[in-house]
């Protein structure tokens, strides 16, 4: 299969048997330079990701293993890191550290892609080379100029992740170290000794390479489900700081924290309008977010960080109220009268189930999280407003003389959904027994 022919692929490849796939990627990789397939590739990420495919050791991926937790993220599900490297950048960036480090010293580190006995002293050494050469690449590098070498035009993020790539690089086997105590990725909980090893590296940082502790702390923070935890320990964390240096550091994480969260709770705009779990779970992780990132402040009593967490909390309680709550029991219930109605297809009868249940879903997952929101009362009207209606759906096909089994068990369902199983097991057993709510 020629080059062309695999690029004309295209989306096409996310669809094909898993073992054609597999043939298709090894084909890519070997011509992994041209910038139609480096294009290709970045179509198919995602399923790489899925499958977790072990790829062909190559020096880009090894130039990429000390900051490739700060690609951005994949999906709307991944992790988003607190500071974002585009992989477009990384691609324009290779070629050029690859033409500064010089063919030979390349093809001279060949062997760290090999498991031989210099591998260790290999690698380090062209990480070190490749930071030298980032480094200068960076100096030609202005923000709001267009850069000829790298193909893009320099915005403010992009020469930071310049400026971050370079400093990785050259902590590149602190880093390593740092990757293997938090795996496997994403940590969801920071234990001892996570803590520890955190605290370990990071004072060996802050006496060889103090600037570099920002951006390794940032690294850390991307390697955790929840950022915000790293947050909460890092007050009380011993990096071989001044009290003074320590605040500033804790000052700049908060930033940045703020900042994502910020840039989450937007992004449900971008969720399919009829995906009320993807709204429930955000919503969930946002006042998680939220209420980690508020105590662990309580050191610094800032201000700004307390008004911005603030709006928010009122855009995560409006993302509640008007994608979740309201008219929950209009949709739900119209859901459970469509299978009655000869008019509406299999098919879009089947679609408007699954949403109804999606809804039904997302509304009892939200109960958790209402009385944070000021919610409390609206959701409980609301969901005894829509248990009502479906119990009466219910008693209509059980009880009646031209009831319908179908819809009064879907019902029945539904309300297990909203109010648990206890609830449906009593209206159920009312409705059976012939009694009435």
């Amino acid at each position: 299969m020629e080059m062309r022919d695999l690029v004309a692929l295209g989306d096409k490849l996310l669809d094909i048997d898993e073992a054609k796939f597999r043939q298709i990627v090894d084909l890519l990789e070997q011509m992994n330079d041209h910038p139609d397939i480096q294009r290709t590739i970045a179509v198919i990420r995602p399923r790489l990701v899925e499958l977790r495919l072990h790829r062909r050791p190559t020096l880009k991926r090894l130039f990429c293993d000390p900051f490739e937790d700060l690609f951005e993220a994949l999906g709307k599900a991944d992790l988003v890191p607190l500071s974002v490297i585009e992989r477009s950048l990384m691609n324009s960036l290779w070629p050029l550290v690859e033409a500064e480090v010089g063919k030979e010293r390349m093809r001279a580190f060949r062997p760290a892609l090999q498991n031989g006995p210099d591998r260790k002293a290999l690698t380090e050494a062209f990480w070190g080379e490749c930071a030298a050469a980032v480094s200068k690449i960076a100096e030609g590098a202005v923000a709001g100029h267009f850069s000829e070498a790298l193909d893009l035009r320099m915005n403010p993020s992009r020469t930071r992740a310049l400026a971050d790539i370079a400093i990785l690089l050259s902590i590149a086997p602190e880093i390593m170290e740092l990757k293997a105590a938090l795996s496997p990725k994403p940590v969801p909980k920071l234990h001892g000794d996570h803590i520890e090893a955190i605290q370990t590296i990071g004072r060996r940082l802050s006496r060889a390479r103090p600037a570099s502790l920002r951006i390794f702390i940032l690294l850390a923070a991307s390697r955790l489900t929840d950022p915000s935890v790293l947050l909460s320990g890092l007050w009380d964390m011993d990096l071989g700081q001044k009290s003074a240096d320590r605040a500033t550091l804790f000052m700049q994480l908060s930033g940045t924290v703020v900042a994502q969260i910020e840039d989450r709770s937007r992004s449900w705009q971008d969720s399919p309008a009829n995906d009320r779990m993807a709204v429930a779970d955000l919503a969930l992780d946002l006042v998680a977010s939220l209420d980690a990132t508020r105590s662990a402040m309580e050191h610094s009593r800032n201000k700004e960080f307390d008004q911005r967490l603030k709006q928010v909390r009122s855009s995560v309680h409006a993302m509640v109220k008007t994608q979740v709550l309201q008219d929950a029991d209009a949709g739900i219930v119209a859901a459970i009268g469509a299978l009655d109605n000869s008019a509406i297809g299999a098919s879009e009868g089947r679609a408007q189930l699954a949403q109804a249940e999606n809804h039904a879903r997302a509304l009892r997952k939200c109960a958790t999280i209402a009385d944070t929101l000021g919610l409390r009362g609206e959701l409980r009207e609301m969901t005894q407003k829509t248990t009502a209606s479906l119990t009466e759906k219910a008693q209509q096909a059980l009880a009646g003389p031209a009831g319908s089994t179908r819809t009064g068990y879907t019902a029945i369902r539904m309300i297990e959904l909203i109010a648990g199983p206890a609830e449906a097991n009593k209206i159920m057993d009312e409705i059976m027994s012939g009694g009435r709510r």
